[in-house]
């Protein structure tokens, strides 16, 4: 989809928004696929957790993971740093990521659910 919007009209804020949606699309399937499944890419995706017990080790290594894969198959962006959030709930740990895409930086909010073993990516702007 990304090829075809190169052919596409619009303005240039209303091409950047739409970047910015299309990478946010792509973060959230790279980081809802689980490594090994959904991709032939060996190293395409998150890898099982439940290995962790801590909330702290867990974070840390959700963390390493997140910058991994954004590094590895988002090209769009330049990685910045990922640091943890406070969370008002239990069940939730979320993260800011802090990256670059193109002249301008963008910050990303993910929220990581480890009930449902899901991630959530939005712009956190």
């Amino acid at each position: 989809m990304a090829f075809l919007n190169r052919f596409l009209g619009g303005t240039v804020g209303e091409k950047d928004e739409q970047a910015l949606q299309n990478i946010i699309d792509n973060l959230n399937h790279l980081l809802n696929t689980k490594k090994g499944f959904g991709c032939f890419v060996e190293e395409f995706g998150i890898r099982d957790m439940n290995e962790y017990s801590s909330r702290e080790h867990l974070a840390a290594a959700i963390m390493e993971e997140v910058r991994s894969n954004i590094e590895n198959f988002e090209p769009r962006l330049e990685f910045g740093s990922i640091s943890l959030e406070e969370s008002q709930d239990n069940f939730r740990i979320s993260f800011r990521i802090e990256c670059r895409l193109r002249e301008s930086k963008k910050a990303l909010l993910m929220e990581f659910n480890p009930v449902y073993n899901d991630f959530k990516v939005r712009n956190g702007l």
